[in-house]
């Protein structure tokens, strides 16, 4: 018969109602956990040893290896940039137009496009390009200097001025009454005002002491699509289209009437080096790949 061994206790017992006192065995550990344990000490040191691991007071121990993190990410990147420069090198050696029949680089730029213009552009425009109030859209057709390939990466690169003089006195030449009636000419140019008195009137002011078709057009159509005198006006003016019912600022008619009577100004920064005036830059790769994906968003002609 097998004798029987008492385990050994802590030293702790509490005692139950029963009479069956409570003890606290004294079991060793399973070994395979003891062994766990110690392999994890073993490998502590040997971490500490070669990689960085101990803070000092004006620096940290960097280990036999050499190894850090911002090596190893600046390995990635370099890595990364040797493996994109095959497609830049082509991207820089094609015009627009040959890198957008390209399905392959097309894609790639747009990628490359796409990531500049959120970190750039999109406080200005919006994540998606839909603009805002004083920032065009640049997901429709409509556009102020011109929607191709090689007119947008100008507006990037050198960057757009625009200025809508005020015409209420004593800033401008206008009385309250003739802005008024302007106002209601130009809504009318859309179809948003039928007041005829007051659109002949306007029409009068836009076409003679207004001057306004000298930058809209005779047609109010502006300067991409209109002529005044039948000569075209330059692209270089930048003023909007009146007939389509889109806005830059607002529709509306206390909008409209606070344009011409108090006038508008905006400015597009330039983003290439040369002629840059932001502070930060684009370099003419980039800038490719931004006129790309804007021209990709919806409304580059």
């Amino acid at each position: 018969m097998a004798e029987n061994k008492e385990v050994g206790t802590t030293g702790h017992q509490w005692d139950d109602e029963e009479g069956y006192p409570l003890k606290e065995f004294n079991n060793p550990l399973p070994r395979w956990w003891v062994n766990s344990f110690y392999a994890t000490i073993v490998f502590s040191v040997i971490y500490w040893i070669f990689y960085p691991a101990w803070p000092l007071a004006n620096d940290f121990t960097r280990g036999l290896l050499g190894w850090s993190q911002h090596k190893q990410l600046a390995a990635e990147l370099a890595a990364a940039k040797a493996a994109k420069k095959p497609f830049d090198d082509s991207l820089e050696k094609m015009t627009l137009a040959q890198i957008a029949a390209d399905p392959k680089l097309r894609v790639y730029a747009l990628a490359g496009g796409k990531s500049i213009f959120g970190d750039n552009c999109a406080p200005c425009h919006g994540s998606g390009g839909g603009g805002a109030k004083g920032f065009p859209a640049l997901v429709d057709d409509d556009w102020l200097y011109g929607g191709s390939l090689e007119a947008i990466q100008t507006s990037i690169a050198q960057g757009r001025t625009a200025m809508m003089p005020p015409h209420l006195a004593p800033a401008g030449a206008l009385t309250q009454p003739q802005v008024q009636d302007l106002t209601e000419y130009v809504l009318s140019l859309s179809g948003k005002s039928t007041q005829a008195d007051a659109i002949g009137r306007g029409n009068t002011l836009f076409h003679g002491e207004a001057g306004c078709n000298n930058c809209h057009g005779d047609l109010g159509k502006g300067s991409l699509l209109d002529k005044v005198g039948g000569q075209p006006l330059s692209p270089d003016i930048g003023a909007p289209n009146l007939t389509d019912n889109i806005w830059l600022y607002g529709g509306d008619k206390e909008t409209v009437f606070a344009s011409i009577a108090k006038g508008r100004s905006g400015q597009m920064p330039a983003w290439g080096k040369e002629a840059g005036t932001s502070g930060r830059h684009l370099d003419a790769l980039a800038i490719k790949e931004v006129a790309l994906y804007v021209h990709n968003l919806g409304g580059g002609k």
